[in-house]
């Protein structure tokens, strides 16, 4: 809730639902200019310390990005929205647009000290049992505790979607009816690696793992698990698994390795002159060394080279 009260203020009391996404790739991806950042507050930081002044090489910085791609999964939340505040997101999510999710990719996150690929299992479209149970009692144990009634809808048409794409269930169950339930996600227009002129930032890193954090530690990690582009990976390059409609760039990093870290990076921890308009520099002075340790699980080689702006 506190990070929704930054990021998206009319929803901070709505009831989010943890999920998890096949056939979505998250990456630091997108790519927002000074000018940009600046205009976010409609006015220009007077920090002295911030990155942004003193005439630096730093032009921007790379939030987060999605794209579709398949055997991709990342985690995130459901949230009910109606019409006018879609509308509202629209506007407000400029260089992104709103693109439909399949209801059959989409399960609710548990907590497991499994890795995400390996929990899958637990949304299972036979008539085995597992773990005790057998698919029906399954699917209540899985669901049980939804708060949101619309997310619970959305849970439960996409369990039958897997259904009857096995051809296991061929019917709707008449007491939900047939109608389609819009799940959305906003990809950004173009996809760009984090460098050095345009790095992650750390306050806005802080963000969003204080929103995961606040789901559970298990939630966090899958987030950190399932987020690529930390260093270039070449991720962005690879095409052929790329479900968009539009073909993407190719990049090239392998010369990268080599270069001076003075000279090339692409993470800044700007905890103490952040670059990021809505952070939240008590959070991050009391949480930061504790989102180290997370990160340093699962992207170690990464935080090495994340450097401090002087």
């Amino acid at each position: 809730p506190q990070s929704r009260a930054i990021t998206a203020p009319t929803l901070e009391d709505a009831i989010a639902e943890p999920v998890v996404i096949e056939k979505i790739e998250r990456t630091w991806s997108a790519r927002v200019t000074k000018k940009q950042a600046c205009s976010c507050t409609g006015k220009e930081s007077r920090d002295p310390a911030s990155p942004f002044n003193g005439g630096n090489h730093i032009r921007g910085w790379t939030p987060m990005g999605v794209r579709f791609r398949r055997g991709a999964k990342c985690n995130g939340v459901l949230i009910h929205v109606d019409e006018e505040e879609l509308k509202c997101f629209d506007v407000r999510e400029a260089g992104y647009t709103r693109q439909r999710i399949e209801l059959a990719d989409i399960y609710r996150h548990v907590d497991s000290d499994i890795s995400i690929d390996e929990s899958m299992h637990l949304w299972p479209t036979d008539s085995k049992n597992v773990a005790g149970y057998d698919v029906s009692s399954f699917r209540d144990h899985v669901l049980e505790g939804v708060k949101c009634s619309e997310c619970l809808l959305v849970l439960e048409k996409a369990y039958q979607k897997r259904r009857q794409s096995t051809g296991i269930s061929r019917e709707c169950d008449s007491s939900e009816g047939c109608e389609d339930f819009a799940v959305w996600v906003y990809v950004q227009s173009k996809n760009f690696p984090a460098e050095r002129s345009f790095p992650i930032t750390q306050s806005y890193v802080d963000i969003i793992m204080r929103g995961c954090l606040s789901i559970s530690h298990e939630f966090a990690r899958r987030f950190l698990e399932t987020t690529h582009g930390w260093w270039h990976d070449g991720l962005m390059g690879e095409k052929d698994d790329a479900i968009d409609k539009e073909d993407e760039p190719t990049y090239d990093f392998d010369s990268i390795e080599g270069q001076n870290m003075e000279k090339h990076y692409t993470w800044i921890n700007d905890r103490s002159a952040p670059m990021y308009v809505r952070a939240d520099s008590e959070y991050s002075s009391k949480n930061g060394d504790e989102i180290d340790e997370l990160i340093k699980e699962h992207h170690p080689h990464a935080l090495q080279r994340r450097v401090t702006p002087i």
